[in-house]
């Protein structure tokens, strides 16, 4: 609040004053200094890009007044990790923000070399024929249809000596007409907003990058637009993923799991310790739990635990569904392995079964559905209009406890 009202009554500069209370052996006082960082980040963020009349700076000059001398050093570096991935998560913003006449499948690729050029990222693109050679039949049936080709993204932070090997996975629909079960105009008003997973899985290996995290991340987005071309895919059509299991289609705008289904397959590939996805994925989990809270559910408690803690941590909150197996007969098809709807009860929760079917036994796996909480279109004190870059602070967060 502090930051978005400095910027708007054009304040350069701005102090706060911490007692006692900030400090002590819970290490507190260092959680503080960070939070302080990130907020500042957050709440200065304004979104101008295609604005003639720009609003005035973010504060330039941050003072702290508070009695822990001693440990002057690690406070001034937590507030810096703070403003470190409250910068990743409003490069996110922006990705979001954007509108798909700006960000496509072509675009998205160049913005993703210049993000692995500047924080000393790997970067590998699948095009069209080679995520074909790769069997990925669900992810290229949703972009046919499209003006773009599709391309399946994948950076990667390696470091030397990596404690754990973590992917992550985001939905990148760059736009979202619903395919030919099309969205109203009300609908899809906001639809550029449907690759708001791959923006925050982007986000959190920059973070990582810059932070020198000791953990091998992958971000992986399968990024296409879901339009109406005389190609699009069709109600009926039974699609093959690359690891063999064929899908009915019932609904073209249940689009987002098949693309996430083969980038799961891809990513699964790297035998990673953890795989967490991470989509706009159901108007089901709004309704189930509001604009301000995600959806996370995943096979393995440990993993589940420590995401919805670190959510708690920074403030971008989750709260687990289940995955309860006989939920499964609901996403059995009469003609295929599965169908990409599960009907009208337990959206969500069908959803996330869904995408489960393309992550192999034994691997930790969460699905995190930001519906919700990626997008804010009446504004608050603390949530301004637009992209919110959720959960960019809890996967840095969770990665840090690795």
């Amino acid at each position: 609040r502090i930051a978005a009202l400095a910027r708007k009554i054009g304040l350069a500069r701005a102090a706060f004053v911490l007692d006692h209370a900030t400090s002590g052996r819970s290490g507190a006082a260092e959680s503080t200094f960070q939070a302080i960082g990130a907020g500042v980040a957050h709440g200065g963020y304004v979104f101008e890009a295609h604005m003639p009349k720009k609003s005035g700076p973010a504060l330039s000059e941050l003072v702290i007044v508070w009695p822990g001398r001693r440990d002057r050093d690690t406070m001034i570096a937590a507030v810096q990790r703070g403003l470190t991935v409250g910068a990743a998560q409003n490069r996110a913003r922006d990705l979001v923000n954007e509108p798909a006449n700006v960000l496509n499948p072509t675009t998205y690729v160049t913005i993703a070399q210049e993000v692995a050029n500047a924080s000393g990222l790997s970067l590998t693109v699948l095009d069209e024929a080679a995520c074909r050679a790769r069997g990925m039949g669900a992810f290229l049936a949703v972009g046919q249809g499209g003006g773009y080709p599709s391309n399946l993204i994948h950076l990667a932070h390696r470091p030397a000596e990596a404690r754990a090997r973590v992917v992550l996975v985001g939905k990148a629909v760059t736009f979202d007409s619903g395919g030919l079960c099309i969205k109203t105009a009300e609908g899809q008003a906001t639809m550029k907003m449907d690759m708001g997973g791959s923006a925050a899985v982007l986000g959190a290996i920059e973070a990582a990058a810059a932070l020198g995290l000791p953990v091998e991340v992958h971000a992986i987005f399968a990024a296409c637009e879901n339009m109406t071309g005389s190609k699009a895919f069709h109600t009926g059509d039974v699609l093959t993923a690359s690891n063999g299991k064929t899908i009915e289609v019932l609904n073209t705008d249940a689009e987002g799991r098949l693309t996430l289904a083969d980038a799961l397959v891809y990513g699964a590939e790297l035998k990673p310790d953890y795989i967490i996805d991470l989509a706009t994925l159901t108007g089901a989990c709004i309704v189930a739990l509001g604009m301000n809270i995600g959806g996370i559910m995943g096979n393995n408690r440990t993993l589940v635990r420590g995401l919805k803690a670190a959510g708690d941590r920074v403030g971008e909150p989750m709260w687990e569904l289940p995955l309860p197996a006989d939920y499964k007969e609901l996403i059995k098809s009469k003609i295929a392995d599965l169908k990409n709807l599960g009907g009208r009860g337990a959206g969500a929760i069908t959803a996330g079964l869904f995408l489960q079917e393309f992550v192999p036994e034994g691997v930790p796996w969460a699905h995190i559905d930001i519906a919700g909480p990626a997008y804010v279109e009446s504004a608050t004190a603390t949530r301004p209009f637009g992209a919110t870059g959720y959960p960019v602070r809890a996967l840095v967060d969770w990665l840090r406890t690795l």
